[in-house]
């Protein structure tokens, strides 16, 4: 995985992370990404440096959403169990914040 700076500078963040399908990003700029084949959540900082792995039951989560009542719970389709895993996140996600501005608070 590669991190494009706005000035143009390309640094390489992580050579082992499989393949990816789908990224999120929470409110405070953190990067959940899919790893399909390894079944966990990459959490990557703004900076790019991996935060934390999130596993999950199954092995091929496919595409990850914000979602609840306060959009800290994160939703993942996992493909090879056909269902959808679910776990709790510190901030809400960055895409829930914009559809429900009246809900967050800043």
């Amino acid at each position: 995985m590669w991190r494009i700076d706005t000035d143009g500078v390309v640094h390489l963040v992580e050579t082992d992370m499989g393949t990816t399908n789908d990224m999120r990003c929470d409110s405070e700029g953190n990067l959940y990404v899919t790893r399909y084949g390894k079944g966990t959540i990459a959490v990557l900082s703004p900076a790019g440096q991996l935060q934390e792995e999130i596993p999950l039951q199954g092995k091929n989560p496919t595409n990850i959403a914000f979602g609840g009542p306060e959009g800290r719970t994160a939703f993942v389709t996992v493909g090879d169990r056909g269902c959808i895993e679910a776990f709790r996140t510190r901030h809400p996600g960055r895409s829930w914040i914009l559809l429900h501005p009246d809900l967050h608070d800043d």
